[in-house]
């Protein structure tokens, strides 16, 4: 499903693409708490609020895959949409912590 800016990807594309593509990056946008206490494997806090902030030196290829989570997936489309709007290339929506987690990450 294609959004504003970004594309939305299942679990089975996003685990493709990160295997496909060194310089792809996962992005936890939840709140730093919940990042400590668990998430996906070589991904970086950025929560939404702080996008802004600290994008611009965590993600400093603009034309590297980024992939997009939340915790339910309910949310992370906003972000994603904003990594677009800010002139990343290659923006995903890849759903939520919980839904990996049942998914076997």
């Amino acid at each position: 499903m294609k959004g504003k800016g970004y594309t939305s990807l299942s679990i089975s594309q996003a685990i493709r693409l990160l295997e496909e593509d060194r310089r792809a990056i996962l992005v936890d946008t939840r709140n730093p708490a919940d990042f400590r206490k668990g998430t996906l494997p070589g991904s970086v806090s950025i929560p939404e609020w702080e996008l802004d902030r600290k994008a611009p030196s965590l993600l400093p290829d603009k034309n590297a895959p980024v992939l997009v989570f939340c915790r339910t997936g309910a949310r992370s489309w906003h972000t994603a949409q904003r990594l677009a709007e800010m002139g990343y290339t290659h923006v995903y929506d890849v759903g939520g912590y919980l839904e990996w987690q049942l998914g076997g990450m």
